[in-house]
């Protein structure tokens, strides 16, 4: 334990992490409301638990409200050269989970949690469960009488039945406006609340395998681009076991959102360019993108004196920004303008301007994937 290149190396960077949380602010209090219900208020106060600081120094909150009141004896073995056990995986996710809950300043800590679920629950029903618990400011007692009443296993277990069933059982069929993406976010909200469930009641949570064939055998559509995908999908080791990648790969075919597009433009274009003053710097004129974050250059079209006025590292910038559907359509745009002020016949203004010119320009430029 008192090795520096092993354990106390490791420690004092560890030391340095605690310590610096200790200064950053601490979150409000989440309180019930008909947006945020027992069900998921529960998890919200949690974590504000998680970042609130308590009376000793280096813990939070959190500490009052763990499920073990009494920390297992002796403590599991320490990770080789840290100086934490692997099962807690961090010496501040260790201090939470085993701070003493008979050490003098737990009743101090244990009155302001109670403080707090009073601010959370001060302007509802919730209030009358933790009444008893006010006089003494028993925190912890007045947390778990909440939790018991209001969300005992039976809430948490209804809460399983719903989302299992929702994974299922949903079915996409692309006949109306809902997207492949938002039926995979419903697969996704589904999860996370079985996630949060299965932290209160003994529950298996399906594996990215069985998440993924949910997922695909929820989708009933015709369309042969999208069948093509979930085939692949199918077909791939890799992608049939993380959701979130086979996910990624079905999203692109979706046909409803195809259809939802319908006319309208999948290309960055420039339908007509409109000019119409009486002095325009034709160098100004068309789509600008800004300064160049190397060089600071402005983004635009640049006639061929201007160009030759520029550096190497200027023009390679400028280059690469032509590149982009704004700069294909900035160039696009200033040299059909150029082209206008030729043709008028008027020869050459001095200072490079057009005067009362106006060019109606349809300019279009493909972005591709």
């Amino acid at each position: 334990m008192m090795h520096y290149e092993n354990t106390l190396k490791h420690f004092a960077e560890d030391w340095k992490t605690i310590v610096s949380l200790q200064g950053r602010p601490e979150p409000p209090v989440p309180t019930i409301s008909r947006a945020l219900p027992p069900m998921k208020w529960v998890s919200a106060f949690v974590i504000a638990m998680q970042t609130t600081k308590s009376a000793r120094f280096g813990i939070t909150l959190y500490y009052v409200i763990r499920p073990e009141e009494v920390p297992v004896d002796p403590a599991p073995p320490l990770e080789e050269n840290k100086a934490f056990s692997e099962v807690y995986g961090s010496l501040w996710d260790e201090r939470q989970l085993r701070a003493s809950h008979s050490h003098p300043s737990f009743k101090t800590d244990d009155k302001t949690l109670f403080q707090k679920l009073d601010e959370a629950v001060r302007s509802t029903n919730y209030v009358s469960c933790i009444e008893p618990f006010r006089a003494k400011g028993q925190g912890r007692k007045a947390y778990f009488a909440l939790i018991k009443t209001y969300l005992g296993d039976d809430k948490w277990l209804s809460e399983i039945t719903k989302y299992d069933n929702m994974m299922r059982n949903a079915k996409w069929k692309g006949a109306g406006n809902l997207t492949v993406e938002a039926y995979i976010a419903v697969h996704r909200n589904a999860y996370q609340h079985l996630v949060s469930a299965s932290e209160h009641v003994a529950y298996q949570l399906p594996n990215q395998q069985t998440r993924v064939k949910q997922l695909l055998d929820g989708i009933l559509s015709s369309d042969a681009r999208l069948n093509a995908a979930i085939a692949m999908v199918q077909a791939s080791n890799v992608m049939i076991a993380d959701f979130e990648l086979a996910s990624a790969h079905i999203q692109p075919h979706c046909p409803v959102a195809k259809r939802n597009l319908g006319g309208k433009r999948q290309s960055a274009e420039i339908s007509a360019l409109e000019v119409d003053t009486g002095d325009v710097d034709i160098a100004s004129v068309g789509v600008g993108g800004g300064k160049g974050q190397r060089t600071g250059l402005h983004l635009r079209f640049h006639t061929l004196p201007e160009y030759q006025k520029l550096g190497n590292d200027e023009r390679k910038e400028l280059a690469e920004w032509r590149l982009t559907p704004a700069g294909k359509a900035a160039q696009a745009a200033g040299i059909l303008l150029r082209d206008s002020k030729k043709q008028s016949g008027k020869g050459s203004p001095k200072k490079g301007k057009i005067s009362y010119a106006k060019v109606s320009a349809n300019v279009k430029v493909n972005v591709k994937d």
